[in-house]
């Protein structure tokens, strides 16, 4: 369907990060045009859609999720990570099945599309059911299948892994990954492993690194190496690599992450909520890594949203840093978007609005309080803005989300669904 949409503030994301006051024009999916009104091109489309003044954006890129875990929001909260993984959320994962996933993944891809997020990054099981979810919803996503061998599964999950590749060859906006848990859960051979398969399907690895200080201490006991040195001494760092967290690592390690070009999916909401500490992410931008940011699963935020990772990534750095002048707003924006759909290996298709590009972006509603006096828009959309004035997101020139409602399922059937299996999750 061909759309325009006029009286907008564009803000592109773009190499430049223009902003401008204009409109911009969808065409099977595909942006077509992005500036000024006076310079737009006379076209017919299907629809004109008027922001009324509002903010239009690239969609926010979620680089790192479990999102069937929208499942268990609520269910341990205030819990040290281990204690929390161990004790609680494992316990309750042993009871998964492919239904609970499915309606775990629907609820969270609802409410990340209300909160203009139209590609997420996610490591679970199950996930060919995730993928299902992102094909029936219409989301773009990036899905890997989690592999641990602590308990003697590893070849089991990996051929899992394998399997998924094939699943989702006629999903067009879903791709599939492999994700190695985290360095106490996957031993070196089965890193090695994964290593292979990833150079067998030419795919991307997601990987937890250094969450915790214990986490990141411990492998040097074990190894007498940081898990970053530990995976470039098994030779993964020579491929695509995604490391969630990275609250821990060094300055070598970022150094070397800046030579491999590894991505660090950055969660600063979920390391708060743990306990776990805040990244250096100024030092590792500083360093030359690319830095996304993520919300990682609800039972550990507890909500997917990128407005409000936006604006911590930006204030936390600032704050302990005592330097205000730190992470500007473009440069979260840029976090958010562009460097999110870098870390996926999708830059060229999205993460910015500009002709050629897919049309994924959102229109941000600027006609409350928090956005008065419209001084600065770009400062407003990461400073004072929240998911609720998400008026619309698109993604690929479909509108999955709008004016409140989504548009590709019974909001009420997807709670239903999903509190039922909660229900029998966390039963005692």
């Amino acid at each position: 369907m061909s759309v325009r949409i006029n009286n907008g503030y564009v803000i592109t994301a773009n190499a430049q990060n223009a902003c401008m006051e204009g409109c911009v024009i969808v065409d099977g999916g595909i942006i077509v045009y992005a500036g000024s009104e006076a310079l737009a091109p006379d076209m017919d489309v299907a629809r004109t859609i008027d922001a009324n003044g509002g903010i239009i954006a690239p969609g926010f890129v979620n680089t790192h999720t479990h999102v069937a875990m929208n499942l268990l929001r609520g269910y341990a909260d205030d819990m040290a990570l281990m204690d929390w993984l161990q004790n609680s959320i494992w316990p309750a994962e042993a009871r998964l099945d492919e239904e609970a996933v499915y309606w775990g993944t629907m609820l969270a891809i609802a409410e990340m599309v209300s909160g203009g997020i139209t590609c997420f990054s996610d490591m679970y099981n199950f996930t060919e059911q995730i993928a299902k979810a992102a094909n029936d919803a219409g989301i773009r996503a990036l899905i890997a299948t989690a592999v641990l061998d602590i308990d003697g599964q590893g070849d089991k999950r990996l051929q899992k892994a394998a399997d998924l590749f094939d699943f989702v060859k006629d999903y067009p906006r879903v791709e599939a990954a492999i994700g190695p848990h985290a360095e106490y859960t996957v031993s070196p051979e089965m890193f090695k492993k994964v290593g292979k398969y990833a150079q067998k399907f030419g795919s991307r690895i997601h990987v937890h690194i250094s969450e915790t200080f214990g986490e990141h201490s411990e492998c040097i006991e074990r190894h007498g190496k940081t898990p970053i040195g530990l995976l470039n001494s098994l030779g993964l760092l020579e491929l695509p690599l995604m490391a969630a967290h990275c609250v821990w690592i060094s300055d070598e390690d970022m150094t070397l992450m800046a030579e491999k070009d590894i991505t660090v999916l950055s969660c600063p909401g979920s390391n708060l909520k743990l306990g776990s500490g805040i990244a250096r992410v100024c030092k590792m931008m500083d360093t030359g890594v690319n830095v996304s940011c993520a919300t990682d699963g609800a039972a550990s935020n507890n909500n997917l949203s990128m407005m409000e990772e936006m604006t911590l990534i930006s204030l936390l750095q600032k704050g302990v840093n005592h330097q205000p002048m730190l992470m500007p707003a473009k440069t979260a924006v840029r976090i958010a978007t562009i460097n999110g759909a870098k870390a996926l290996g999708l830059e060229q298709i999205t993460g910015s609005i500009e002709a050629g590009k897919q049309a994924d972006l959102v229109i941000i509603d600027t006609s409350g309080v928090r956005y008065c006096p419209k001084t600065n828009l770009l400062n407003h959309f990461v400073y004072s803005g929240s998911d609720a004035d998400v008026k619309l997101t698109m993604v690929g020139g479909d509108i999955l989300y709008e004016d409140g409602k989504i548009t590709f399922g019974d909001i009420e059937e997807i709670k239903a669904k999903a509190s039922q299996q909660t229900a029998r999750l966390v039963m005692t």
